[in-house]
């Protein structure tokens, strides 16, 4: 064969196979990325979905998310114990049980949180609603007290104190405690229905007399008595589902914080009615892959709403570390 074709054949057979080595390298995906996006709607979301994990990325290595912890002897005698993050609880003589009933002493163990700001309430996914009715709160408070492990209960008929500074406060307070949910960490702010559980409100503090651990909140309903409401729906682009991403809607005059739930069917997020002409912010944060993304708006309640009350926002989240969306929520 002449030499000269045979040299071409050669040089065209390396270049073929080059080509095909690049085509190659076009398709190998990054690791910890998705194949594809994912734009499935569940209205039964598995533990392993990727919206449970944004919870937990969420709070991870913040300290504010962390509860604080303190320990105490419990015998005859009241104590009062001051935390760190401004709360202040006092508990009585013999006041805590084990499972069975018998009356616990000695050293015990103490978790609390007090939340009062609307991005920590974002931040642990504690909105302010009460069976779909909207809350306004005065802080949320979380104590939990265990001794070897081992949760505690309340004595019957034994109550407890917490007192924690806020300013302004509002006579308007009452005891909401909150129903927690095995499949999600949101919960439910349920009245209070006890008589002797009390709210105590200075020109700077509140202070609770309780016969509930775990979660407490003071709060009131927001009076919507002749004000026209409208549900707000935040519509994103296809790969954010219920399945990845958490939307709420932040007021930026009140104390209140609304979580918005997946309407799977419409695929969108819905509020619950809120009132007209309030200012507050749709936020959206979602977990894909390995990235975190942040999308938020600002509205009026009640612009350009449809005829059946539901006004749309559409929202594009940007990619932002888990830094800059904790630290934009600081900002709420």
């Amino acid at each position: 064969m002449n030499k000269k074709i045979v040299t071409i054949l050669l040089i065209s057979a390396a270049l073929f196979l080059n080509a095909c080595q690049k085509n190659i390298d076009v398709f190998v995906p990054d690791p910890g990325q998705l194949n594809g996006a994912d734009t499935t709607w569940s209205a039964s979301l598995p533990a392993t979905a990727p919206v449970f994990a944004l919870q937990t990325s969420l709070s991870a290595t913040s300290l504010f998310s962390e509860p604080v912890k303190d320990s105490f002897e419990i015998n005859a005698n009241a104590v009062t114990v001051i935390l760190t993050n401004g709360l202040q609880l006092t508990f009585p003589p013999h006041c805590f049980v084990n499972s069975v009933g018998q009356i616990i002493d000695g050293k015990v163990n103490v978790e609390a949180r007090l939340i009062k700001t609307k991005g920590h309430m974002v931040l642990l996914n504690k909105p302010t609603t009460s069976n779909g009715s909207m809350l306004v709160s005065g802080g949320e408070v979380f104590v939990s007290v265990t001794k070897n492990g081992q949760q505690l209960q309340l004595a019957p008929n034994t109550k407890f104190y917490v007192r924690y500074a806020d300013a302004p406060t509002s006579q308007q307070m009452k005891l909401f405690y909150g129903v927690e949910s095995s499949s999600v960490t949101q919960v439910n702010w349920i009245p209070g229905t006890n008589s002797t559980d009390t709210i105590g409100i200075g020109s700077q503090f509140y202070e609770i007399a309780t016969s509930h651990l775990r979660w407490i909140n003071c709060d009131y309903f927001y009076d919507t008595t002749g004000i026209t409401r409208s549900q707000i729906s935040a519509t994103l682009p296809s790969n954010y589902t219920n399945a990845n991403t958490s939307c709420f809607l932040v007021f930026k005059e009140l104390r209140s914080v609304l979580g918005m739930y997946g309407d799977v069917p419409e695929k969108r997020f819905l509020s619950p009615k809120v009132p007209n002409g309030k200012t507050a912010i749709v936020v959206a944060i979602s977990k894909q892959g390995n990235d975190y993304f942040l999308g938020k708006e600002t509205i009026t309640i009640g612009v350009n709403a449809t005829s059946n009350n539901i006004q749309k926002v559409p929202l594009t989240p940007v990619k932002s570390s888990l830094a800059a969306i904790r630290s934009y929520l600081a900002t709420l």
